[in-house]
Order: structure tokens, then C-alpha cells, then sequence
């Protein structure tokens, strides 16, 4: 496998494309795609390397499942359910993180905003429906992806 490192120029423009993107989403179908920067931290993230997006994918899937496990026992809306699944999330990432880290040094290495990525999703997927999450979330974000890979392709986006 190929690991591709951008340039932090063009993951701000990544992410600048990403925001545009669930902007016009949100704007068109009052869905969420999994926040407002996912879609394009999602793109970054598959252009440098397709298994941190299936971590992506995998952390939320957890913290969902958590979160809905944590509403049975405890009152969770508003600005206390969004704490406590980016917390969760975060917490998860971080554990996955010293569980992988001596064996996979690089597979986690700069992903600050990646952390709180999952947690993100997973709170979407509590307030909206889950397939229409999912649906927003992954066609902004392969949209996103096509725009960066594309650039990468032809030579625009230059790779480090």
C-alpha cells in the first residue's frame, strides 16, 4: 500500500472543499453529513491512506453503539449528548491509539482532528436518521475525495 503525505496547505484546502460541500448539502437537504469538516477530513484521510478511514469508520460505529448504551442509563440531549459522544469517541480513538501505537507508529501519527471525527458522526447518527446520515456523510465525502484525488492525479495537489 502507498501512503500519500499532503502538504498542510492542501489539507486546508481539503477541508476548505469538504466544508463548502456539506454546506450545500446541509443547505439543500437539512441533513448533516457527520458535521461540517467529516467529509473532508474523510477525503484527506482516504487519500493518504485507505485504513485510517477504516478506523474512521470503525470508532464511530462504536461510539454509536455506545452512545445508545449510555441513553438507556443516563439523560442525554443537547449540548450534554454532544460532550459525551465526542468525548466518548475521543476516548476510544485514544485507546485504540495506545493499543496500535508500538506496533503501528504511523497508522495514528497526526491525527489530532481525527479523534474527534468519530465522535462527530456518531452524534449525527443520534439526532438524524442513521441511513440518511450515512448517505450524506459518504456521498459529500466521496465527492470530496473525487475533487482531491483528482487534483492529486493530474499534479495539482502537491504530495510531500
Amino acid at each position: 500500500m502507498i501512503t500519500t503525505q499532503l502538504a498542510p496547505e492542501i489539507a486546508t484546502v481539503g477541508l476548505a472543499v469538504g466544508l463548502l460541500l456539506s454546506l450545500v448539502c446541509y443547505l439543500t437537504t437539512n441533513l448533516s453529513p457527520g458535521g461540517m469538516i467529516t467529509p473532508g477530513w474523510i477525503a484527506l484521510t482516504m487519500v493518504e491512506d485507505f485504513r485510517r478511514a477504516a478506523i474512521i469508520v470503525l470508532m464511530t460505529t462504536l461510539t454509536y453503539l455506545g452512545t445508545k448504551g449510555l441513553q438507556r442509563v443516563v439523560i442525554l440531549y443537547g449540548k450534554r449528548l454532544f460532550a459525551a459522544v465526542v468525548l466518548l469517541g475521543v476516548l476510544l480513538q485514544t485507546s485504540l491509539l495506545v493499543f496500535v501505537q508500538t506496533d503501528f507508529p504511523l497508522l495514528l501519527a497526526h491525527e489530532t482532528l481525527g479523534f474527534v471525527v468519530p465522535g462527530l458522526i456518531a452524534y449525527q447518527l443520534v439526532r438524524q436518521r442513521p441511513v440518511a446520515t450515512l448517505l450524506a456523510t459518504g456521498g459529500v465525502s466521496a465527492v470530496s475525495y473525487a475533487i482531491l484525488i483528482s487534483g492529486v492525479l493530474v499534479g495539482l495537489v502537491p504530495t510531500i
